[in-house]
């Protein structure tokens, strides 16, 4: 029952990060990954994001490592409270098991290993946080449309996010029935898990097939269009300058 409860809430916790998006996201309480506030094109932290994960995950200099941490760890450090303790609680698990995972090469003479590869899954998470941080899901099947990625793919994963968390909500309110209706401590075997998931499954195929029919009176034909048509401006060419700056660096210190 606990892990049943561990998945839903995390589930729940995708409708809450796109409902935050709709109100929040456009306020000057978002913070982007160098400094600037969001209000740009979404691409531009699309690519800011994966040129950052890419690089760190190339580079064998240290210090183009440490650099970049350094910057990501300062940006971080500025952020309000509520943010600062998501990103931190995002952080220490995989950097916990990074280093159990990496903690042999301590013994066979490599403590550098270690130290290098926990910094660099480190980069990647705080990247992927501060840009989940600053990016709502609408504006992240934005970003990949203006990437030119298929719109067959595009709408599978909106589709597939969306029911996972509609599920996740019916699922968990089912969930909470049940709880409620229990007397003392219940086996996993007795706690109505089986019919939670055989609900939830015909729940499914219920919205599916309703999604269909929508879909088909409507006149679906395939494409994605997109809800909210935006130009560069200057917060772009910032973070565009900022990718810039952040190549030359790995190519002045992985020169050899």
């Amino acid at each position: 029952m606990n892990w049943n409860r561990a998945i839903l809430k995390a589930l729940s916790r995708l409708r809450e990060s796109d409902l935050a998006g709709l109100k929040v996201r456009g306020d000057s309480g978002s913070h982007s990954i160098f400094g600037v506030k969001p209000g740009g094109l979404p691409v531009t932290y699309l690519v800011s994001a994966l040129l950052c994960i890419l690089f760190c995950a190339l580079s064998s200099n240290a210090i183009f490592t440490v650099t970049v941490l350094a910057v990501l760890l300062a940006r971080t450090a500025i952020l309000p409270t509520r943010q600062l303790q998501r990103v931190i609680g995002s952080l220490a698990a995989p950097c916990i098991f990074t280093v159990i995972i990496m903690l042999p090469a301590v013994f066979l003479g490599s403590p550098a290993t270690m130290l290098t590869v926990t910094m660099k899954v480190a980069e990647a998470v705080l990247v992927l946080a501060l840009t989940g941080g600053q990016i709502s899901f609408q504006k992240l099947t934005e970003g990949l449309r203006q990437l030119r990625f298929p719109d067959i793919l595009i709408l599978v994963l909106d589709l597939t996010i969306r029911f996972l968390v509609m599920l996740g909500r019916y699922s968990n309110a089912l969930l909470e029935a049940v709880t409620m209706r229990s007397v003392g401590k219940v086996s996993w075997r007795d706690s109505g898990a089986g019919g939670i998931l055989g609900t939830t499954f015909l729940k499914s195929t219920e919205m599916a097939q309703e999604t269909e029919e929508a879909m088909r009176m409507r006149g679906f034909d395939g494409t994605y269009p997109s809800l909210e048509e935006r130009r560069a401006g200057w917060k772009d060419l910032l973070m565009i300058a900022a990718d810039a700056a952040l190549i030359g660096l790995f190519i002045a210190t992985n020169q050899g």
